[in-house]
C-alpha cells in the first residue's frame, strides 16, 4: 500500500464518505494485498546474486534452509550458475560449499553436477583424497570410482605399498577386491619371501580366503 492510497482513505473519512470502521477494513485489505505482492517479488539480495525469478514461497523455502545471497553468490563464483531452488537447498542441506567446489576443480574435476557434488560430499571424497590418488598414479578416475575406493577405504598409501610389492597396474576393481579380502602389501611380501613371486590378484585373494 502506498502513502498516496493511505492519504486518499483518510481524506474519505474526513469528508464522511467512509466510516472509521470501513477505513480500517479497507486499510487492512490493502495492507494484506501489498504483503502478498511483496512475497511474490524476489528479495533484492537475491536479485543482486542473479536470481530474479524466485516466488515468495521459494524465498521462504530458501530461508528455512539458510540459503542466503552470500551462499548463492559464492556458488556462482565457483562456477555453479542457473541452479534451481531445489538444487540450492540440496547443496546447502549436504553442506556443499564453494570452497569444496573450487578445491575439486583445482584437482581436475571441472564439470561436476550438483548430484555428483552431493555424492562426493556424502562419502567424504574431498580434493585432498583425489590429489593423493592422482599422485599414486590414478589420474583419470570417475566420480563413481572415487566413491567406490573411498567406500572400501582404499587410500593412496595402499596403492603405493602394493606397487612397491610389485603390483603396478592394478585396476580400481582389483584394489577394492584386495582391500575387501584384507590382502595388503605385507601379506604379498610374506608370500614372496616364501617363494610365491608371480601370484595374480585372484590367486592372492584365494589364498587369503583359505587362510594360507
Amino acid at each position: 500500500m502506498t502513502n498516496q492510497e493511505r492519504t486518499k482513505i483518510l481524506e474519505m473519512v474526513a469528508s464522511g464518505k467512509l466510516t472509521i470502521e470501513e477505513a480500517d477494513q479497507l486499510l487492512e485489505r490493502l495492507g494484506a494485498q501489498s504483503l502478498a505482492d511483496a512475497e511474490k517479488r524476489p528479495d533484492q539480495r537475491q536479485r543482486a546474486a542473479g536470481f530474479t525469478n524466485f516466488t515468495g514461497e521459494q524465498m521462504a523455502a530458501l530461508e528455512v534452509y539458510e540459503v542466503d545471497a552470500d551462499y548463492i553468490r559464492a556458488l556462482q563464483e565457483a562456477g555453479l550458475r542457473d541452479l534451481t531452488v531445489k538444487q540450492l537447498i540440496s547443496l546447502k542441506n549436504y553442506e556443499v560449499d564453494a570452497d569444496d567446489i573450487v578445491a575439486l576443480r583445482e584437482a581436475g574435476f571441472t564439470d561436476l553436477t550438483v548430484k555428483q557434488l552431493i555424492s562426493l560430499k556424502t562419502y567424504e571424497v574431498d580434493a585432498d583424497y583425489v590429489r593423493a590418488l592422482r599422485e599414486a598414479g590414478f589420474t583419470n578416475l570417475t566420480v563413481e570410482q572415487l566413491i567406490s575406493l573411498k567406500n572400501y577405504e582404499v587410500d593412496a598409501d595402499d596403492i603405493v605399498a602394493l606397487r612397491e610389492a610389485g603390483f603396478i597396474n592394478l585396476t580400481v576393481k582389483q584394489l577394492i577386491s584386495l582391500k575387501n579380502y584384507e590382502v595388503d602389501a605385507d601379506y604379498v611380501r610374506a608370500l614372496q619371501e616364501a617363494g610365491f613371486t608371480n601370484l595374480t590378484v585372484e590367486q592372492l585373494i584365494s589364498l587369503k580366503k583359505h587362510g594360507e
